[in-house]
């Protein structure tokens, strides 16, 4: 049987794409190995958000130049982001690339395998966006699974690429979403997560149109307390009065919002066209915490966005304090192609990106430490997942209903299920405990 080597950057809108890849080629006979070297077929799915993170994809396949000489009719291809932001010019600049497929056009892959690769020819699928919902899903993990609900982005923020390489916005039909989840309760899935690049948006182009809140409604009743319910990322524009009371009501809510900030300072949401500011983003903190005062609140921040001044970047670490953030995603800004911010001038120089970078990283781990210590003495729902272990093996792992990774010991523990942990010790990222008993 032919084996695939898959490599994949990014998000969990990519991780989602991976299982739709590996689905598609199980189904045409291909079986995963982690050996580069006795691959068949490499694929590497690829993210462009951050400049490093392309590089990481090319200084990847730069690697398997001499493994292709060597090794006839190994096919390498790329998928994902960087193959539709850059198209066909991934053929030229890597002569032994055999093809390029959009995030859009995954459900090529296999007629592209059987018809071979005439260069030049039908080897770069990146014409448009749309679902790949004819790719099934082989998922990597029997406990939690990714369920996409949209796709795309219309607000072009002036540092973002998205729009660029997923399109515009794209719900897809609750019924299908709705069913697709009734499915994995069925298979004995203990969690979702819907994923959408501005997720509460969900629904407005759909005919009729249906609210993003009316949707989690719906899917409460199917999970029926048998699965835990989350959702990323949403956009502080989005964050309503009715969002909150539904993540307090539902009881598959969980208590945890990721709500990308990007910065603390009025002048550079501004510049980076995100649509609210600062006092506007804390209002929906507080409206969440109002309503939820044991949420969880996570967060992305750029440091170094083009013109930032030191001002500008003592605002955000501010903003930091003034939130009390659980976590956050921190970054260097980096330029991207087709944004407004590339062509912006003060682009600050790589040694002020990185000190401040460095700088907030310690005041994240700070925060982060002190969040975590207030769950000392109290007992947290766990569910036990042996993929959230990150090498500690001589414990059990899962996640409490804030995402907070939890490493514990105790006897009889079962993968999948849920049990009660009394919380012991803190670290900026993660908790130690015991378990109290197993609830289900």
């Amino acid at each position: 049987m032919p084996k695939l080597k898959l490599i994949t950057f990014g998000c969990q809108a990519n991780d989602l794409d991976s299982e739709r890849i590996t689905g598609l080629l199980s189904s045409e006979g291909y079986t995963l190995t982690e050996r580069e070297e006795e691959a068949d077929l490499i694929l590497l799915n690829t993210c462009a958000v951050r400049e490093k993170a392309e590089h990481k994809v090319y200084s990847r396949l730069g690697s398997f130049q001499v493994l292709k000489r060597e090794r006839a009719g190994l096919k390498i291809g790329i998928c994902g982001c960087v193959a539709q932001q850059e198209g066909e010019a991934l053929l030229n600049r890597f002569p032994y690339l055999d093809f390029v497929v959009g995030p859009g056009q995954l459900t090529a892959i296999p007629s592209l395998l059987q018809a071979g690769t005439v260069r030049g020819v039908a080897t770069a699928r990146t014409p448009g966006y749309s679902y790949p919902v004819d790719a099934p899903v082989q998922r990597r993990s029997s406990i939690r699974a990714w369920v996409s609900i949209m796709e795309g982005c219309d607000h072009f923020c002036t540092f973002c690429v998205v729009p660029f390489t997923r399109g515009r916005e794209r719900s897809r039909p609750a019924q299908d979403i709705v069913e697709e989840i009734r499915g994995l309760k069925r298979h004995g899935y203990r969690e979702v997560t819907l994923l959408g690049q501005t997720v509460n948006s969900y629904g407005r182009k759909l005919t009729p149109p249906i609210s993003f809140v009316e949707l989690l409604r719906q899917i409460d009743r199917v999970v029926d307390g048998q699965m835990r319910v989350r959702f990323t990322s949403p956009h502080p524009i989005d964050v309503t009065d009715e969002l909150a009371a539904a993540i307090a009501e539902l009881p598959s809510l969980c208590e945890q919002i990721h709500l990308p900030v990007q910065s603390g300072s009025d002048r550079i949401l501004h510049q980076m066209k995100r649509g609210y500011d600062r006092d506007e983003y804390l209002e929906k903190v507080t409206l969440l915490r109002a309503r939820t005062p044991q949420i969880a609140i996570t967060t992305d921040v750029i440091v170094g966005f083009p013109g930032e001044t030191e001002e500008d970047f003592q605002a955000t670490l501010d903003l930091m304090q003034q939130v009390d953030f659980d976590g956050a995603f921190m970054f260097k800004y980096s330029p991207r192609p087709h944004t407004e911010a590339e062509r912006m001038p003060d682009q600050l120089s790589e040694e002020v990106r990185s000190r401040r970078l460095e700088q907030a990283l310690a005041l994240l781990n700070r925060l982060s430490l002190e969040r975590n210590r207030a769950y000392l003495g109290r007992t947290v729902e766990v569910l036990v997942n042996r993929e959230d272990a990150k090498g500690n093996t001589d414990r059990h792992t899962g996640r409490t209903r804030q995402n907070k990774i939890v490493h514990f010991g105790g006897e009889g523990i079962v993968d999948g299920s849920f049990v009660s942990v009394a919380i012991t010790g803190a670290t900026p990222l993660y908790l130690q405990g015991e378990m109290v008993r197993v609830v289900v």
